[in-house]
């Protein structure tokens, strides 16, 4: 549908519950979705601003949990119940913040960053689910999660240099 409102029946349809399914799963992990038939209008820099900073909020409360319940694990140590749920939600919430930013028209200017964040969301998930695959963290894994966490940074660190985000000092206040 991607900036087309001039769509078949069948085919509104099919857009219309694939829209439902990504509501569902963007909202389960309790993120606001962008709707609409958008004709290619693109998110102003205050709109993509304020959703990049919900996501990173979210994002590191996520992260936070998952990092209390995860502090004493060792490489190769069995992953307890007490990690694997909050991974399953760091997971969903990375698979579905990954889509919905896909799906959504950024500031110019934006769109390698972006592109650069999906990526890193991506390969995260992918390394947490191998893990939880095969019910432990091995010492690559730790590696790979740290690199693509940094990668992570970076980019917001690149969106607020390039002002697409606020200071770190006027984000704290």
């Amino acid at each position: 549908m991607r900036g087309q409102c001039d769509v078949t029946a069948a085919t509104r349809v099919a857009a219309s519950t694939r829209s439902r399914c990504l509501a569902i799963a963007v909202a389960a992990a309790g993120l606001a979705v962008f709707s609409g038939c958008g004709g290619g209008d693109r998110l102003s820099r205050e709109e993509f601003g304020d959703r990049m900073q919900s996501i990173d909020r979210q994002g590191g409360e996520l992260w936070g949990r998952l990092a209390e319940h995860a502090s004493g694990l060792k490489p190769g140590q069995p992953l307890s119940a007490e990690v694997r749920e909050p991974m399953r939600a760091m997971v969903e919430f990375q698979r579905s913040t990954a889509k919905e930013l896909e799906g959504l028209e950024v500031p110019q200017g934006a769109d390698d960053e972006v592109r650069e964040f999906v990526d890193a969301l991506r390969e995260r998930t992918r390394l947490f689910e191998q893990a939880a695959e095969s019910g432990r963290f091995t010492e690559q894994h730790f590696e790979q999660i740290t690199q693509a966490g940094e990668q992570i940074d970076a980019v917001f660190r690149e969106l607020r240099a390039e002002g697409f985000l606020p200071s770190l000092e006027e984000h704290d206040e």
